[in-house]
């Protein structure tokens, strides 16, 4: 047998093994390999960075958890940017699957920056009527959600200092894996009531929000992993965080398997021609 012969018909055992190997060690060690951070994730990162410090951030975690690899990574990195920038987050969501995952987050980044639950975030859970909840807010955050989701009184929470609507909050979240989400949060809180929106979405996704961002409805977006890994870099460049980057771990892997496919492509491509010219 050749050498081109040999060349095209690697055991697919080795490729296996390769395989396997490309994506343990990145997952075992992070490679960092985040390159050109996107315009969209850019666009996001400066929304929420040229926030006054103090002002409210109101991130809604419209996905359940088989969406999670995608959009939670994205929801600790925007949590760990929100609460370095002393900023007043309020989490809410309009899918009951996403309400331990909100929670879960908060509970993980909010140590890390010994911010105190009621007077620097709130974690408001999910309640049903998902259009007369978003409008709701709008009108009045006090009657919408007369408690919290652990049941205590608005009145009694100090990041209310008084009965806030999207006029307080400059600007809002939408983590979406679908309907509802951010498209409601455009239809209902921003047609009606002006409310800045960004958005975080899955990949295949994504290009079913660029006509917001063209038409200026979505200031920023965040699509799939790499965007969260990006945001996770953004973080970590601005000296917010030097916390496990979850988003960025993956892709590595995910970016050396790729890489490995397209030399294996290559490598067959190569040898069909060169036994073909032999013939």
């Amino acid at each position: 047998m050749s050498f081109w012969e040999k060349l095209g018909k690697i055991d697919r055992k080795i490729i296996f093994l390769l395989m396997a190997v490309v994506i343990i060690i990145p997952l075992l060690s992070p490679l960092n390999l985040v390159g050109k951070v996107g315009r969209r994730t850019q666009e996001l990162f400066r929304a929420i960075d040229n926030l006054p410090e103090n002002s409210y951030l109101l991130i809604t975690i419209d996905f359940d958890p088989q969406s999670m690899p995608e959009l939670y990574p994205m929801y600790l990195a925007i949590l760990r940017h929100a609460f370095a920038k002393n900023l007043r987050v309020i989490v809410t969501g309009l899918w009951v699957t996403g309400v331990g995952l909100g929670e879960d987050g908060l509970k993980t980044v909010a140590p890390e920056y010994n911010k105190v639950y009621g007077r620097d975030y709130v974690f408001l859970g999910w309640k049903p009527g998902i259009t007369a909840v978003v409008l709701g807010m709008g009108r009045s955050m006090k009657e919408t959600f007369p408690t919290d989701y652990y049941g205590t009184s608005y009145d009694s929470l100090p990041i209310f200092t008084k009965d806030i609507t999207y006029r307080d909050i400059p600007f809002m979240v939408s983590l979406s894996a679908g309907v509802p989400g951010y498209e409601t949060w455009i239809a209902y809180a921003q047609s009606r009531f002006g409310i800045r929106i960004g958005a975080g979405v899955t990949a295949v996704s994504a290009a079913d929000a660029y006509p917001y961002l063209q038409s200026g409805q979505l200031t920023g977006l965040l699509g799939g992993m790499k965007a969260a890994a990006e945001y996770e870099f953004l973080n970590e460049k601005a000296g917010f965080t030097k916390a496990f980057k979850p988003a960025s771990q993956l892709m590595d892997s995910q970016s050396l398997a790729h890489l490995v496919i397209m030399i294996l492509v290559i490598i067959g491509n190569i040898s069909y021609f060169a036994l073909r010219r032999k013939r």
